[in-house]
């Protein structure tokens, strides 16, 4: 069953339309397909009173709405966050064995930490008023790669989700600049190691290749040069923020992409911001991920034409984007894998899910491909037909049947507490006070009785075209509808649906939508 699933969505893929020729300009077209097409892209998705809003702005009402975000009040999700590297310059003064003890304590901590942060992310996700905001920010976090493996520090990567958060959809000079000092990045990249006479070229190779221009647009020389640019950038141990190390910077001559200076980060910034392979490399990244893979020339050029125009400034691109036709041709709608995270976050914001069981969430993830600030390289998940393997389709429909079904986190809460007491031992000798006190209770079952009863659902065909439609937002094969009625048929009492001993029956028609190949799919 499971193989042929993922024959059937490869082949609806294989059967995804040939490029549409849309030139970049906005259509006179709006529909309410198109409005959810929109709020899945630019957001993780929506219900059906929250398309029908943006449909009845129009087109560029509903792309400023979700672009002009900073309008919309957003009250943040509290989340403790201690600075644990920071406490490591204290302990110079110990012995070896006390150091080594208070070491291991707050890397345990930082352990603890990061894992009440990745929860939270997901909460935030999943909650937020403004889902373009949030998407932006996993986009970036698949740009700007860290990782807690690497990083071992819960609060900057905190710190580092915050500072995409803030610059989501800001400008790319200052974001670059700012992302150059953070220390997350700093310690995925050993930063701190590039030193006058030493370079570590880590960060450098990585600006050009990966966050700015792409490959075959620079040397290996520009690559050392930039290095050189970039000493001296280190980390406080006293406090665990970035620092500058004037002893440690190379100021001496330098030659990138054909300018020659004693050039600082900012330059390297402006030297790479004024290559037009920048612009459009930012243009194909965006495209890439809202719309769809290897996009049309002409699409990239205008992209980065507006890009260039206005300073490198992203709100004015992302309004192009959203309202050009390309974005809603045949070529972009229905042809994205989601990822788990746009999965698992979707799906909960379109049924109207809280999400309590955060823990079960986190291992979810995990099991299908995609740990939350943990991605598996420098270069991100690589996406697309990847996410979808034997093991992991199967996971997305056992994950999403528990968050359909609830959960029973008694068991997880148990792992939970062993390893809190094995981590109290370490923290305790080290007289380290790291009291958890979230613990994550079950997942409750979704109840979609207030949902059938609002619709005044009347028969058997009505209840699964309430469902089909809000989940999979689209019309699907007949036979494959007929599947899904002939399921709930025998399963419900038709002449009072609305009444709650369906509930069971009809948690698990919505179980089978979203295991169906069409809902990998956005």
């Amino acid at each position: 069953m499971t193989l042929l699933s993922i024959a059937i969505l490869a082949s609806a893929l294989a059967g995804t339309p040939a490029a549409e020729k849309d030139a970049l300009h906005a259509g006179n077209a709006w529909t309410r397909d198109q409005a959810a097409h929109l709020l899945r892209r630019a957001g993780f998705g929506g219900t059906p009173e929250q398309i029908e809003y943006l449909y009845k702005r129009g087109r560029s009402g509903a792309v400023d709405y979700l672009v002009e975000f900073e309008r919309v009040p957003d009250e943040a999700i509290p989340v403790r966050v201690e600075r644990y590297r920071g406490k490591l310059g204290a302990l110079r003064g110990l012995d070896r064995e006390e150091r080594q003890k208070q070491r291991m304590a707050l890397q345990q901590a930082s352990r603890l930490q990061f894992a009440r942060v990745t929860r939270w992310w997901i909460e935030t996700m999943t909650s937020s008023p403004r889902p373009l905001q949030e998407k932006l920010v996993l986009f970036w976090h698949g740009h700007f790669t860290s990782g807690f493996r690497e990083v071992k520090s819960s609060g900057a990567l905190y710190d580092q989700n915050q500072l995409f958060r803030k610059h989501a959809e800001g400008n790319f000079r200052d974001f670059l600049l700012a992302v150059t000092e953070d220390p997350a990045m700093i310690l995925y990249l050993n930063t701190q190691q590039n030193r006058k006479g030493k370079p570590n070229e880590n960060y450098a190779r990585e600006l050009m290749e990966l966050f700015t221009m792409g490959e075959g647009h620079y040397t290996e020389r520009d690559i050392k040069e930039a290095a050189r640019a970039f000493t001296g950038i280190s980390i406080d141990p006293e406090t665990g923020k970035s620092m500058y190390r004037s002893r440690q910077h190379d100021f001496g001559e330098k030659t990138i992409l054909g300018k020659t200076g004693d050039f600082q980060p900012a330059d390297i910034i402006d030297i790479i911001l004024e290559q037009p392979a920048t612009a459009e490399y930012m243009a194909r990244k965006f495209w890439a991920f809202f719309a769809y893979e290897n996009p049309e020339p002409e699409v990239i050029s205008a992209l980065a034409d507006v890009l260039r125009k206005n300073n490198y400034e992203f709100k004015p691109m992302l309004k192009a984007m959203f309202n050009s036709d390309a974005f809603y041709s045949k070529r972009a709608t229905f042809t994205h894998i989601k990822s788990p995270i746009e999965l698992l976050v979707g799906t909960m914001r379109t049924l109207e899910i809280s999400p309590i069981d955060t823990e079960s969430m986190v291992l979810g993830l995990q099991a299908m491909g995609q740990t939350p600030m943990q991605p598996p390289n420098v270069k991100g998940w690589d996406g697309g037909e990847t996410w979808i393997t034997s093991s992991t389709l199967f996971n997305r429909y056992n994950v999403l049947g528990r968050v359909i079904s609830g959960t029973n986190s008694e068991e997880i809460n148990r792992q939970r507490e062993q390893r809190l007491r094995r981590a109290a031992r370490v923290l305790q000798a080290a007289d380290i006070d790291v009291t958890d006190d979230d613990k994550c209770p079950a997942q409750p079952m979704f109840d979609p009785m207030p949902m059938v009863r609002a619709a005044k659902v009347k028969s058997c065909e009505e209840l699964a075209d309430l469902f089909i439609n809000r989940l999979l937002q689209r019309r699907i094969a007949p036979e494959r509808r007929k599947s899904v009625i002939d399921a709930i048929r025998s399963h419900v009492n038709e002449k009072n649906i609305g009444d709650a001993k369906n509930a069971d029956a009809i948690r698990g028609m919505i179980h089978l939508i979203v295991s169906m190949p069409e809902y990998q799919l956005s």
